[in-house]
């Protein structure tokens, strides 16, 4: 291979090696502004589970008896759901990674 040739092999793979980084940093934004949005998710999630106790606790004393189990039993499914969904958005958040 004569010096001509392996000079511009060399511009090559040195080209090849900044669309690489610029590429792999690209990625790595997107990937962090993912993250960051799941992360607004979650925290939204958090606030929704916030609001049901509160609005449990109100219920349980505005209501007595079977409407208040009523009442309870699905606020605790309402729980139960939006905890599943923060657990999925973890789940999600931990998955992200640029390799």
């Amino acid at each position: 291979m004569s010096s001509k040739d392996a000079e511009k092999k060399q511009r090559k793979l040195a080209r090849l090696e900044q669309l690489k980084q610029a590429m792999r940093s690209e990625t790595e934004s997107m990937v962090e502004q993912v993250k960051s949005d799941v992360e607004t998710r979650k925290n939204d999630i958090q606030q929704i589970v916030e609001v049901i106790n509160s609005s449990g606790q109100e219920l349980d004393e505005a209501f007595e008896g079977e409407a208040s189990e009523a009442a309870q039993t699905n606020v605790t499914k309402l729980k139960s759901k939006n905890i599943g969904m923060n657990t999925d958005f973890e789940f999600l958040v931990d998955s992200f990674e640029v390799y």
